[in-house]
């Protein structure tokens, strides 16, 4: 009988459901970086995250309605056949609380 050295604790994460949130995690990373390249830098500096649909298509989530109508209008230079841009507002100072 051949003895296995045990896996690290690593290995066991990397293996479960941990393992592939933190691949779909890098995937949608390397999606934002590539569209970050593609943008202009004041509205690159907008993009909080970026991920791309089975059907193909890309989303975007910008930090403020005015620079999500801007990249709207860019899907041809991203690439993109359908583009959906969501907006998720900085929470700060956006209320009397």
């Amino acid at each position: 009988m051949k003895r296995k050295d045990p896996a690290s604790v690593a290995e066991l994460i990397g293996r479960g459901r941990l393992g592939a949130l933190a691949r779909e995690a890098e995937r949608r990373r390397g999606v934002a970086d590539r569209v970050r390249a593609l943008l202009p830098p004041e509205e690159a500096e907008h993009l909080i995250g970026a991920s791309t649909t089975e059907q193909g298509e890309l989303v975007l989530v910008m930090d403020s309605p005015v620079w999500a109508a801007r990249v709207r209008y860019r899907a041809e230079e991203l690439g993109a056949k359908q583009l959906r841009v969501k907006v998720v507002p900085d929470k700060k100072g956006s209320g009397p609380f």
